[in-house]
Formats: structure tokens, sequence, C-alpha cells
């Protein structure tokens, strides 16, 4: 490798957590415990931000708000926010120690950059609590990256590049340039790109497809390349450079990268 200084990694449905599984069922459930229903689809099409700006998101979808109306006779406010995210915060530090399996190719990406002498570093939209719940139980099975940021630790989460800029301080490494984003959501495309990093988009892993490993399995393949051609669009769409099925498949394209640097 050349060019490319370092590499910073999602984590649910990127690294741990294959399809993303614990956030998007918690936030269906904590909108259900006060009457509101939300679909899993729904509580998806925000992740990979803050999960208190998360559920802000969700309270300006205009069915959810229409929704809130119904059960409340008003729209859902700044109060309600607050609520909800009280009620999330506990229940996904609790879940997610139950969602952090390491998705295959985990530990061949991290050897493979310690191999290479390239940064390996990770942000997240947990805040730091939730992720004590799960860095250790990683750890036990050697997931060590170099650096671990949560969306707590910084002024602002996704889109915003803070937590990239944090990884950099930390690792001491730059450009940014010379660095590449890897994620499952918009949001982390987002991320990367307002950092100046390169960007590639995991399609089947995460959240995008949203399927479990055993569940993706058993899909028929012109299924499962459906699911992968409609996650690509989105990724690109948010400002992806290229693509992939998983943290797996992603070192030819990292080579690929490095050869694309100036």
């Amino acid at each position: 490798m050349k060019h490319i200084k370092a590499i910073v990694c999602d984590w649910a449905g990127t690294t741990v957590d294959f399809g993303c599984m614990a956030p998007a069922k918690v936030f269906v459930d904590v909108f259900a415990r006060q009457g509101i229903d939300i679909s899993l689809a729904e509580a998806r099409r925000p992740m990979g931000l803050a999960k208190r700006d998360h559920i802000e998101a969700l309270l300006r979808e205009p069915a959810i708000v229409a929704r809130w109306k119904t059960r409340f006779g008003r729209a859902p406010d700044a109060a309600d926010s607050d609520f909800l995210y009280g009620r999330l915060e506990p229940q996904l530090a609790e879940t997610v120690v139950r969602h952090n399996d390491l998705i295959p190719g985990t530990l061949g990406l991290q050897q493979w950059c310690r191999d290479s002498g390239i940064g390996f570093g990770s942000t997240t939209g947990y805040v730091a609590s939730m992720m004590k719940n799960i860095v250790g139980a990683v750890a036990a099975r050697g997931f060590v990256p170099d650096c671990i940021v949560s969306s707590d630790e910084v002024p602002a989460g996704r889109p915003a590049p803070f937590m990239v800029f944090e990884n950099m301080k930390r690792m001491n490494v730059y450009p940014a340039s010379r660095m590449v984003k890897l994620g499952d959501t918009a949001a982390d495309m987002g991320e990367g790109r307002n950092a100046g990093m390169w960007c590639v988009g995991f399609t089947l892993s995460g959240n995008e497809t949203g399927l479990t490993r055993d569940e993706l399995e058993r899909l028929p393949e012109t299924d499962r390349q459906a699911c992968a051609n409609r996650a690509a669009d989105r990724l690109r769409a948010a400002g992806a450079h290229c693509v992939c099925d998983g943290i797996w498949d992603v070192i030819p394209l990292l080579e690929q990268i490095d050869r694309q640097m100036q």
C-alpha cells in the first residue's frame, strides 16, 4: 500500500451485528410503548445518525407525525424527543450486548491493516455508555480498533465529520484524502464525504438490506442481488465512491482505491 494511511469503520452493520438489528428493533419498540406503530423500514431510514438525532428525524417524518397527532391530538415536540430518548438509551444499551457478533471479515481486515501499516479507526452512532457493553466483548474475540469515537464525544454526530476528525487526532493520521470510510448507511457516506475521505458502502451486511446473516443466506440469489442493487443505489446516491457486499469483500476495493490516490 502506497497511499492509504487509515480506514475508519462504522460498528453496527459494518463490523458487528450483521443486519444492524439491535438499533432498528429498539426504535420500533420504544415508539410502540407510546402507542405509535412504526415499521422497521421507517426505523431504519435515519440509521447511522447519533441516536438522539435519529429520534428527532423520526419525529419529523410526516407519516409518523400524523400518527402522533391521532394518538395525542398534537404534533410531537422537543419534550417528546427527550422522553423517547430517555427510554431508548437504557434499552439499547442492554440490547446491544445480545447483538455484538463480529461480521465475517472484520478480523481479517484488522490484520491486513496492521500488516500494511494502516491505521484502523472507528466511529459509531452509539454513545460511549452503550459502547462499554460492546467493546470488552469484541476485544475478547480479537477486535481491537486503534480508535473508537462515539457520537456523544464530539459536537455533532453523522453526517458531520467530527468523529472522523477525532480519529485523525487520536491516531495522528492525516490528510483525510488519504483515508477511507467504511459503512453501511447513508449517514456513514455523508460523514466520510464531509471529512474529505474516500467512502465505501456495504450493501448486504447492514442497515440498507436489514437481514440477519441466516436470513440473507436463505434468499434466492436473484432476490439477494436485487437487495444488493437497491442498497448500492442508495449508498452511491449518498456519496459512496464504491460499494461491496460487506467487509469480507473490501480489501480488493481498498487496493484499487490506493492505486487511484494521487
